[in-house]
């Protein structure tokens, strides 16, 4: 795929505005919406690998390269259930589970990510989580990034994982499946701000 890319880019005519780029945010954000409802569908296991690759292209200073993700099988989900009994039901609904971490070496003197090397790289693993739900947005997939709504404290999600709660930080838990009813249909809230 990236061969044929390639010649792609060699076959093209030296007109720039002759040409639209095969992978644009700016015309794909609007399909990447947050997706709660999910169908029994598989997602290709193509599909999750390329967005995995996409997500590691997130821009990263000093190529510290922080970005960590745990694809769950039903097992870890299945302990995250027993966590939060409460929310079985609804984690039962939920296909694909993709814990993203920040793992950095920067972490501020309480252990926290508020110094600024730790915050460089909690930004880069925060442009992968979503390189990923973009990419896998771009092909039908829906995905939703969860944090404090799971219920369960990180650093027993992050057990459940098995990552080193003394050595990476949560930044997110990325739902994704096929989405119930189709992308297209999903419109983005208003926005209160402006740019």
């Amino acid at each position: 795929m990236k061969f044929l890319s390639v010649i792609a880019f060699a076959a093209l005519p030296a007109v720039a505005s002759a040409w639209m780029p095969p992978f644009s945010i700016a015309q794909g954000n609007p399909i990447r919406r947050s997706v709660a409802k999910f169908t029994d569908e598989k997602v290709s296991e193509e599909a999750v690998a390329k967005a995995v690759e996409a997500a590691l292209l997130a821009p990263n200073h000093f190529l510290s390269e922080p970005t960590r993700m745990y694809d769950l099988g039903p097992e870890a989900v299945e302990k995250l259930k027993a966590l939060n009994e409460d929310k079985a039901k609804m984690f039962s609904g939920v296909p694909g589970w993709m814990l993203v971490t920040c793992k950095t070496e920067h972490l501020d003197e309480n252990g926290g990510i508020s110094a600024k090397l730790a915050l460089e790289d909690h930004a880069t693993v925060a442009c992968a989580a979503q390189n990923f739900m973009q990419s896998l947005a771009e092909d039908g997939v829906g995905t939703k990034w969860m944090t404090g709504a799971l219920g369960i404290d990180p650093t027993e999600i992050l057990g459940v994982a098995g990552a080193s709660p003394e050595e990476e930080k949560m930044v997110g838990m990325i739902w994704y499946g096929t989405p119930a009813k189709p992308l297209s249909d999903a419109k983005a809230p208003p926005r209160k701000l402006g740019v």
